[in-house]
This record gives structure tokens, sequence and C-alpha cells, in this order.
């Protein structure tokens, strides 16, 4: 190694240059690299959304989501299939398996469910389809049109903006949403058909024929073509008003006119309703092109729309942006970004105060090179920053001074040995050569393995360990290869050439580690003369800190906080269930009450809120759809200018005591309202999508099964103490409506020449509307729908449902004959929806955890099945299964132990490499155990939740904490090829590397310690995580200190008496064979 370092010596104007290319290059990157607040993330999820207008819970599910599961069986990859069947709605939600080919399977699912569409009622809309990632949740922008306009003249207005912003560069969609289903309407007065005798068919059935227009190919004449049409497409009301249905007795024509109360443009009822701080608006949401930068398309939105709004100021529409990423992205990087620089700043420091500042700086200039390097491969491989590349850099900032540390610092000790500065150079960078570059490849190989995680989660975690592995090996090569150079030209001078008593250890006695050193050896000396008493001790500690640790993730006993993502959380959600049969009208009426009260709150509480009436959307971001449901989505103001009555750092309390007020404004308001609405309140996740905490999954054969079961397991639930914390605690059992059915009596039917099916036809066309082709407007073609007149619309018409029944359905020689002579009028009472998991009836219990409680998902996982196994004799056929919260820790807990296992392996297989060793590198892998100690206990003591961040801290120091130890071990086994007696090598080489293990550890721990403990701001995701790295660094490097020479002497004492029992073997072996010889 000195020959190779020698000559990367006298390459130093190259060096140097590359240096300086690099470092250019990096800062260019960094202002060319896509910025965003979340890495991209394929959830593998696809929503297929059929509307059957008008048709209930029951018809959808027979005729609809049926057909559509029927056609999705067998499909290769599948995880589950949730449907939901509500009236007008089939939704259902299809889940592939995990790191599949998520696209391929998507279009294989779209063939076969429109290979079937032919078996839907012709009345059904197309099945709308859509493929879930992350890019459907997090839009970069979303702009509003709000005003007192109609929402046709909102959506006029809107598709103007939107074909403006679909220009800017990096776009790849503006969808629209909030604009209503246009469509020409007519009218029918239900008494002129009375007086006339005409049915309701008959009138549908003369605009159809009347609205026709059919191309009737060309005539050639004299070399000329002439066009040929034959009918018309109507596109003017006179043209509709205009159209005979038949003549009177006394040979008059009978128009639409004589029978309509209204024909015009209008829109089909709506189903959903969108509101912006109380106000009707369209809305358009902004996605952008995976490579294109979030904070640059903000900023040309937000110019587009100013022009916008100056342009269409007189029109009396105003813009306003909601869910602006910016925020989030600037909230992210004055977080980080601060935690970074602080942590930095105190690395440094710590390096001037323990190797001077000339090798503080030479040290140090290894962070922004690392860093920048990072950023080079990163804009290279398509990737961006984001959170969690910049919580990356936090993670590593102090890591990546540890290669150059030892160096300066070995360095620095053959200076004092009297050495030239060239000489001290190669000597000292060729002894450590060979342990930095295992030190570097341990810790990769401790992050590397994170990347086998499954799912969004794994997805949404890689950006950790390719970041710090880009980060580590940037700063191998700038340790190695830069270093030395920068040594050279500005390193300390030669030292004196007079040895001192102590030796090569003399710089120990100096400084600020002089009193640290001298308690060390004593403490040392004390160990290996009791070595199995500690080693008793440090087992004991460990048995003690993993059955901590198994009680708690397993639920048995919450000693640590487990949960699967810490949130901090930018929004939160008010959903609203009104009465089963509330229109959508009433639900807005609730909606725009509820928006108003919480802009009320002020700028401090709320930036805006966003309303929707005839939807909500659940904590797994999937969406459920009904005219009594509803939400309103409150945007809390950036970080800076928020002010939150429980602190600004408490938001998930906040958000807990927002429940209490909702609550408290409903009681003082349910009277105005068409009824009392059910109202949960829950933080919108920053993080990989997982559901409620709770999720708890009853499946059987018939829904009153599951329905039974689920009564049993929420009255324990709600009873037992121990589930005191749990808040939203329901399920998602349908509530009961009012059906009124028509049910054709099939004799009188065919008595008057209709078959069922057409009688059928006829009275759901009058009570729905039919369709009489389409009418033409300036911009596109729009279904004309015929319906009978309603006295609330017009002033005449049907008072009730009921009145349909006068209604002439066919003509006869005598008379009309009405609906009521065909069919019988019922009554019933339906669930408003129908729920199935994987083609079963299945109902589900969820509830969340209120903030700060030490209950546990998994802790509610095994009591609640340990109580549905002590009574699921009285419930056969009926299974149990968990999900949300708790099937994602699972899983992502899973993989993570596979990575761990990897890791370790990886490890152990660099190490033996080094070291031609079985044992020694099982010695240095102890420190893991070190490490875990620490992380348990750091985590109780400062009650810490423990989450997936907190196990990939854990994997992580796999690598980290090794490095001390894998220097200690090569130090001591270099002292004893030396020719030192086993107790000598062990405290010259632990004393020898006491100081470079120390700074390593300092400066990794202050790379960490502004984040974990909040300065000068506090990360509520990613502290909990940094509080387990720090406290598990801490414990590793402390134990490794003080235990890896326990452990060394002892395996080498072990291996010694072996030596000598194998000798003595051998001794007796070769007498025995003489005195056999003799």
């Amino acid at each position: 190694m000195k020959n190779f370092v020698t000559l990367n010596l006298k390459q130093k104007v190259f060096i140097n240059v590359v240096f300086v290319i690099l470092m250019v290059s990096g800062v260019y990157s960094l202002f060319n690299t896509p910025v965003e607040n979340l890495p991209p993330v394929a959830i593998g999820k696809v929503v297929i959304t059929t509307i059957h207008y008008g048709a209930s819970a029951r018809d959808v599910e027979q005729l609809v989501t049926r057909e559509i599961e029927e056609a999705i069986d067998g499909l290769e990859n599948v995880e589950y299939v949730q449907s939901t069947s509500m009236r007008n709605v089939s939704s259902i939600l299809i889940k592939f398996i995990d790191d599949t080919d998520y696209r391929h399977l998507y279009d294989e699912l779209r063939l076969r469910v429109l290979n079937v569409r032919e078996q839907l009622p012709d009345a059904v809309d197309d099945p709308i389809f859509t493929y879930l990632d992350s890019q459907d949740w997090k839009p970069v922008i979303i702009a509003n049109l709000i005003g007192d306009l109609s929402n046709t003249s909102l959506t006029l207005l809107a598709e103007e903006l939107k074909s403006d912003l679909r220009k800017l560069d990096g776009v790849q969609e503006v969808a629209l949403e909030g604009d209503y289903h246009q469509e020409f309407q007519v009218h029918i007065d239900p008494q002129r058909l009375r007086d006339t005798g005409i049915s309701f068919a008959e009138v549908a059935k003369a605009i159809a024929d009347a609205n026709v227009k059919i191309p009737s190919g060309r005539y050639r004449q004299q070399g000329h073509n002439t066009l040929l049409d034959t009918g018309q497409v109507f596109d003017r009301q006179q043209q509709v008003l205009d159209v005979a249905v038949r003549r009177d007795g006394d040979g008059n024509f009978i128009r639409v006119r004589d029978l309509a109360t209204l024909a015009s443009l209008s829109h089909r009822e709506p189903d959903l309703i969108s509101t912006v701080n109380g106000q009707s608006t369209v809305k358009l949401k902004v996605k952008k092109q995976d490579a294109a930068n979030a904070i640059t398309i903000a900023e040309r939105v937000k110019q587009e729309v100013e022009r916008f709004n100056q342009l269409h100021q007189r029109d009396g529409v105003t813009t306003v942006l909601t869910n602006d990423s910016t925020i989030e992205i600037d909230d992210s990087i004055r977080t980080l970004g601060g935690n970074m620089v602080l942590g930095m700043i105190l690395v440094t420091l710590v390096l001037w105060i323990t190797l001077g500042f000339r090798n503080a700086m030479l040290t140090a200039i290894g962070i922004p090179f690392s860093f920048l390097v990072t950023i080079i491969i990163v804009k290279l491989t398509g990737e961006s920053i984001n959170t969690i590349s910049l919580f990356s850099f936090v993670l590593v900032s102090g890591i990546i001074v540890d290669d150059a540390v030892i160096i300066i610092e070995n360095v620095y000790r053959h200076l004092y040995m009297g050495k030239t500065r060239r000489t001290a150079i190669v000597d000292g960078v060729s002894e450590v050569f060979l342990p930095v570059i295992s030190s570097a490849m341990t810790t990769i190989c401790a992050f590397a393995p994170m990347l086998i995680m499954t799912g969004s989660t794994g997805d949404f975690f890689s950006v950790i360990p390719k970041a710090v592995s880009f980060a580590l090996f940037a700063s191998l090569v700038e340790s190695l290869f830069i270093l030395p150079v920068h040594i050279l030209d500005y390193g300390p001078r030669q030292m004196s050439a007079n040895l001192h008593p102590e030796g090569d250890y003399h710089h120990l006695q100096e400084g600020p580690f002089a009193p640290l050193w001298k308690i060390y050896r004593g403490l040392l000396n004390t160990l290996l003369n009791h070595k199995w008493l500690t080693m008793a001790g440090i087992t004991t500690a460990f048995m003690v800190t993993m059955v901590m640790m198994i009680v708690s993730v397993t639920g048995i006993m919450p000693l640590i906080k487990v949960k699967f993502y810490q949130d901090s959380y930018l929004r939160y959600h008010v959903t609203v269930d009104m009465p089963t049969g509330t229109s959508v009208e009433g639900t807005d009426a609730v909606i725009r009450d509820l928006s108003r009260y919480l802009v009320s709150l002020g700028p401090g509480q709320t930036l805006s809120t966003s309303g929707s009436a005839g939807l909500k959307e659940d904590q797994d971001y999937q969406i459920h759809r009904a005219q009594h449901y509803g939400q309103v989505v409150v945007e809390l103001p950036p970080q800076s200018e928020m002010d939150l009555p429980t602190g600004n750092d408490q938001i998930s309390t906040y958000i807990d005591q927002m429940y209490d007020q909702v609550e408290a404004y409903v009681d003082q308001h349910a009277d105005q309202w068409p009824g009392r609405p059910t109202i949960q309140v829950f933080g919108e996740s920053t993080g990989p999508p997982s559901g409620k905490a709770v999720n708890i999954r009853l499946s059987a054969m018939d829904i009153d099964q599951a329905r039974a079961a689920s009564d049993d397991v929420l009255a324990y639930l709600h009873n037992d103490p121990a589930f005191a914390d749990l808040i939203n605690l329901e399920d998602n059992r349908a509530s009961i409506q009012s059906v009124l059915n028509f049910e054709v009596r099939r004799d009188r039917a065919l008595e008057y020449g209709l078959s069922s099916s057409d009688a059928t036809r006829l009275i759901a066309g009058s009570l729905n509307g039919m369709q009489a082709g389409n009418y033409r407007t300036t911009r596109e073609e729009i279904d004309l729908m015929v319906k009978l007149a309603r006295q609330e619309d017009s002033g005449r018409g049907l008072l009730n449902p009921e009145q349909v029944a006068t209604i002439p359905i066919v003509e006869h020689s005598e008379q009309p004959i009405l609906i009521g002579d065909l069919a019988n009028l019922d009554y019933r009472q339906e669930p408003d929806a129908r729920t199935r998991y994987n083609g079963k009836p299945t109902l589900t219990i969820t509830a969340d955890i209120r903030t700060g409680s030490q209950l546990s998902a998994s802790r509610v996982q095994v009591l609640a099945q340990r109580y549905f196994d002590s009574i699921n004799d009285r419930y056969p056929g009926v299974s149990i299964a968990f999900g949300g919260e708790f099937e994602s820790t699972a899983r992502a807990y899973t993989s993570l132990a596979a990575a761990f296992v990897i890791a370790v392996l990886a490890i152990y297989l660099i190490l033996a490499s080094q070291f031609n060793d079985y044992i020694q590198p099982i010695i240095i892998l102890s420190a893991i155990a070190f490490a875990f100690i620490g992380v348990v206990l750091g985590m109780f003591f400062t009650r810490s939740v423990f989450t997936i961040g907190s196990f990939m801290a854990v994997i992580g120091l796999a690598g980290v904490a090794v490095n001390d130890s894998l220097i200690l071990i090569d130090f001591m086994n270099k002292e004893r090829e030396r020719g030192l007696g086993l107790r000598e090598a062990v405290i010259n080489g632990c004393s020898a590397r006491m100081r470079p293990v120390l700074i390593t550890t300092l400066t990794t721990m202050l790379g960490m310690l502004p984040m974990a403990i909040g300065i000068p701001h506090k990360s509520i995701t990613w502290a909990p995580m940094a509080t387990a790295f720090a406290t598990g660094l801490a414990s590793a490097t402390t134990l490794a200190l003080l235990l890896i020479p326990v452990e060394y002497e002892l395996t080498e004492n072990a291996k010694e008496r072996v030596r000598n029992f194998m000798r003595r073997r051998q001794r007796q072996n070769l007498k025995q064979q003489r005195e056999k010889n003799k």
C-alpha cells in the first residue's frame, strides 16, 4: 500500500483538478436536480369506479360489482379485491402483490373488465380506472376557482386555465374536478300527460326519433362532390320544443312545448359538490412529471394563476391555491437543512478541539465534497432531492468524516514519532488503508440491504440506503485519494523527533483526552481482571433489552410505544357521516358551515379548507362515495406562521383537541341541519399509506354472521379498560335506508302486451329519465334527457315519488294504462352499502389511538385475537384478519429483519476476508448487540416512539457500530505482531485507538444530535430515528471500548488453551508412536 499512496501523492495536480471538477459539477447538479417533497411511490392499487345512476346498493352489487369481480377472478398476482356497492356507485379496490409488474397487471385488468362491458346494464357508465401512485394523493398544487357564478361558468373558466397550465414545462397532467355532468333536460308535466293520455315513453321516443342524423354519403355531379346528411342533431331549444308527439282528437299536433315545463341546458343532479373555504369551486389538480422540479412548477403555476386572475377580475372569479407542496418542501428544508447545518458546525467544532484547526478543516472539507458528489449521482440516476434524501444527509453528516478522522489521526501519530510529513502520510495512510475500506464497506453493507424492503414502504424508504451509500462511497474516495494530497500541501509540520517515554501514545496525554486516557486505562485493567463477571453483566443487559423489545413489538406489554410511522401532519381531515338518505345538498350545507368555522380559527391554525359533499377519504387514501358522506380537508399554515394552542411541535395533540372542538360545534348547530352528523378527525399522513392504527376484518358467507361477530368484538373493545385510548372506534356496517320499490305485476303486463322486462324498463325510464339522443353545444355533444317535472324545480310536477303511479305508461283503446295499473308500490328497508373482501361479505372495525398513549396496534391485535378465539364457537364460518397499521408494521418489520440478517452476513464476510479468522469477526459483530442495548434503553427512558425508522437505525448501526471494534481488533493484532504479550497488546492497542474512536463517535452523534433534540427545529417524523441512532451509537462505542478488549482476551486465551491442548495431544501421539516403534 505504501507504493500506492506514494504514487497518489506524486499525482497531486491531477487529484486537485479532479477535486475541483467534482465540486463544481456538484454545485451545478444541486441547482438542476428535481426537488419534491416526497419520492414517487408506486402503491400497486387500482380503483374501478362504475356509475349506475339511480340503482340501489343491492342492484349495483348484483348487476355491476359481481360481474366485474368475476372478470377479475383468476388474475395473477392479486393480493386482495375489496368492493363497496352503494346507491349509484360500484367501487372496487384491487391490490396487487408487492413488487410485481404493476403496470402490466393494470393493463391486463383493464382488458378483462372492458371485455365484460357488454354484460353490464345499458344505463351503466363506462368503468373509470384509477391507478394509484403518490402523485394522485400528492399533487404539486391545486388551483381552486371560486366566485358568485354557476358551476357551468366556473367550469368554462377552469377549462381555459387548465389549457394554459398544461403547457407549462414539467406538468404531466391537470385534472379538473368539481364540474357537474352537463345535459340538456326536458321536464314533462305529469298532469299534461294525464290530460292527453300520452305516456312518458311516447314523448321520449318522439324526441329521440326526431333527433337523428345519418351521414348519407356524397353526390358527384360534373366533377364536383356534394356531401349528403339526413336528419339533424338538436342544437337549439326551439328544435326540441317543436317536436310533434301525436295528433289530438281534432287532428292538431301535440308538441313537446305543450307538455314541457322546462327545456334548457342544465346538469345532472350532482353526487359531489366541492367547496373551498365554504364557497363553491371547480378545482384543477396539477401533477408533475417524475423528473420535474416541484418548486419550479409551483412557482410557474402561481404566475399563471396571477395572470388569469387579472384577466378575469371583472368576471367575478378568484383562484385560491391549496395543497401547495412548496410549503411542505420549504418546511422540510428549513427543519432538516437546519439540523444538517448545525450538525456540520458541531462536527467541525469537535474536530477543531480534538485535532486542531488545520486538521479540522482538512477533515471537514470531506462533508460538502461527499454531499455534492452524492447529488451528482442522484441526478445521473434520475432521483430527486426530497425530504427522505435530506434526512439521509443529516444521518450521514457525522459518519462521512469517520474515515478522514482515522487517517488524519494516524498520520498525526506518525508525525509525533518524528517522521517527515510525506513519510508520515505514506506510513499513516497505508497502515489504515484496508481497515478504512473495510469500515466504509461494512457501513454500506448495513444500509444497502434495506433496498429489499417490499411494497410502497420499501419504495418510500429506498432513498435512504441509496443516498447513504453514495455519500459513504464519495467519502471513502475523498479520504484515500484526495485527503492525503491536502495533508501534504496544507497539513501540520514535522513534530519533534525526540520520542517520549510513552512512545507512540504521547499525543494522547495532551489536550482534552488526557484525563479520559488515564481513566480508561485503569478501568480497562479492572475489567480485564474480571472478565467472566463483565461478560455475565453485559449478557444479562442484552437479554433484558431483548425481552423488552419483544414484548413491546408483539403487543404483550407496551414497555416501548411501537408505531409504524410517526407522522408530522400538514393537513387533517374532518369526515362527516350524515343520516342515511340525506341529499348531497344537505350534506353540503353541513360541510360549508364546518369549513367556515374552521377558517374562523384564524391564519395561525387554518390556512385553507377544502370541502367535499358526496365523498370522504380514509387514512389509506381510499375514497368512499355516498350522498350522505362529506369531508373537510384543513391545511395547516407553514411552521413559521403556525400558532397552535398546543404548541407547534404537538400537531398530533392539536388534531386530537380539534376533534373535541368540532364535536362541540356540531352539538350547537345540529338542529340547523338535516340531521346530526357523525364526525371523525384524523391527520393526513406525509409518509407511506398504512391505514388506521386498528383495522380488524370479519368475513363470513353471510353479512348477518359478520354483523353479529362485529357487535361482540366492538362491545369488548368499548368496555375493556385496556382500550380506553381507542378513539373513532366503529365498524363500516351499512346504514339502513328506505327504498320505494316498483314491483311489476307480470300478469297485468302480459294482459296489455308487455313483457315484465319491457314494463320494468318503461317504469324505470319514467322514474329516472330517458335519454333521447344527444344535444350539440358549441363545445361538445351532451346527453338530451327527458324527465318528469318535479314541483320543487318548476312549480308544477310530482310532489312525491308515489305520484309516479298516476303517469300513463302505455296507450290503450279505452283509456291510458297507468304505472300503478302494472306495478305494486312497496317501501322497503335496505342497507345503503354492501362491502365484500375477496368475494366474501365483510365488516371492518377501525379505530385510532390517542396521541401519547402507550397502547399500540400490535397490542390491540394480540388482545382482539385472543378474545375472538374465545368466542369463535359462537360464530362458525366467521374469520378474523388484521390490516391497517398492524399489517403495514408486520410487513415492513419482516422485510427489515431479512435486511438485517443479510447486512450482518455481508459484514461478517468482509471482516472474515480482512482478518482471515472465524472468531474475531464475531467479536466485532458483538458491537451490534451493544448498539441494540442503547437503542432500547434510549427509547424507553426518553419515551420516544419506536418506528420503522428506528428499526432502520438499528440496521444502519450494524455497520457503524462495528467500525470502532474493527479498528480496535486491528490494532491489537498489530501490537501482537510486534511481539508484545497479550495483555500489553490489548492495553496498548485500545489506548492507541481510544481518541479516534471517540472522535468518530462524537462527530457521528453530533451530526444527529440537532435532529434528535429538535434544534433549531424539531422533526416529529425523523426525531425517533435520530434518537435511536444516537443512543445506540453512544452505547456501542462505550461498550466496545470496554468490552471488546475483554472478549478479545478471552478468545485469545481460549485459542491458546486449544493450541496447548493440541500440542500436548501431538506430543502424546508422537510418544506413543515411538514406544510402538520400539
